[in-house]
């Protein structure tokens, strides 16, 4: 079954029932005005309409069971439409990661350079492929959004996740320590405690709110490992932090006598993320 995802979306069109999908999700703060919809989550035909936060509607697709075979963001409205963060940004798309298939289809609207408090990188564990109009896979972006500042601009990509190993670095005999270039929240269940450093991009305290979430920024390293043997956590990730510095975070855990964490997971989405973390491993060989 193939699914495609659009967030904010906008209203729903009667020329998205002829995409060769089997499922359509519309994701868009729109549907919630009761004025003009009875229900804030209604499916019309192959269409689904779900007025949600695009954050908050990720735990619904999840509990939907929902894979995206095409993932669709042109515009969410940043300041003039109502749209508090981006859509393409590496914080968005790290959480809905756990969504994606292996091999999907992205379409988006690069809009951002100019917005520099966003950070939108498309530098993920994917590698990604401009498909061209003359390409099968090609699917035009002006179906979802007629504006004419998308001629030119909207990229439709081909994304392919990477194989990539885990890097365990052997610091500590007591603590397992490994680097992983992947979505933490791809591991969220399988985690005792999220350390994550995410700038406010406009998502205000929806990380805050998330059970197993500790926000660290403006926090030390002591303090993490001491929130950590107080509530016997043994498994926690880590998102970056400290701005790319982390000699003096590998010199704790080499001297940490701590009875918890016994594992500590680096993730990250950008490739050049933890060069130092990279480099002690290296010699350690």
């Amino acid at each position: 079954m193939t699914t495609l995802v659009y967030f904010a979306s906008g209203p729903d069109r009667p020329e998205y029932q002829e995409l060769d999908f089997d499922r359509i999700f519309l994701i868009d703060n729109c549907f919630k005005d009761r004025r003009n919809y009875h229900k804030s989550i209604f499916t019309n035909g192959k269409v689904t309409c779900v007025g949600m936060d695009c954050l908050k509607s990720i735990e619904y697709l999840k509990n939907e069971g929902i894979k995206i075979d095409c993932f669709v963001s042109l515009n969410e409205g940043l300041f003039e439409g109502g749209g508090s963060y981006a859509i393409n940004s590496d914080m968005f798309l790290g959480y809905a990661m756990p969504l994606f298939k292996e091999h999907y289809i992205h379409i988006m609207n690069n809009y951002y350079y100019h917005l520099n408090m966003y950070h939108v990188s498309m530098d993920l564990p994917y590698s990604t492929e401009a498909i061209k109009e003359d390409d099968v896979r090609y699917l035009s972006p002006f179906i979802f959004s007629k504006e004419s500042y998308h001629k030119g601009h909207a990229k439709v990509f081909q994304m392919r996740r990477l194989d990539t190993a885990n890097t365990e670095i052997n610091i500590n005999p007591h603590i397992k320590l490994q680097v992983i270039h992947d979505s933490i929240w791809k591991y969220y269940d399988d985690l005792d405690m999220c350390a994550i450093s995410i700038l406010d991009q406009g998502q205000r305290d929806f990380f805050d709110r998330r059970p197993k979430v500790f926000n660290i920024n403006g926090k030390s390293i002591d303090e993490v490992f001491d929130y950590c043997e107080m509530f016997k956590i043994k498994r926690i990730g880590f998102t970056p932090f400290g701005r790319g510095k982390y000699n003096g975070f590998l010199k704790k855990i080499e001297d940490l006598k701590n009875e918890y964490p016994k594992e500590i997971l680096m993730f990250h989405l950008n490739k050049n993320d933890y060069k130092e973390i990279k480099q002690y491993a290296e010699t350690k060989g």
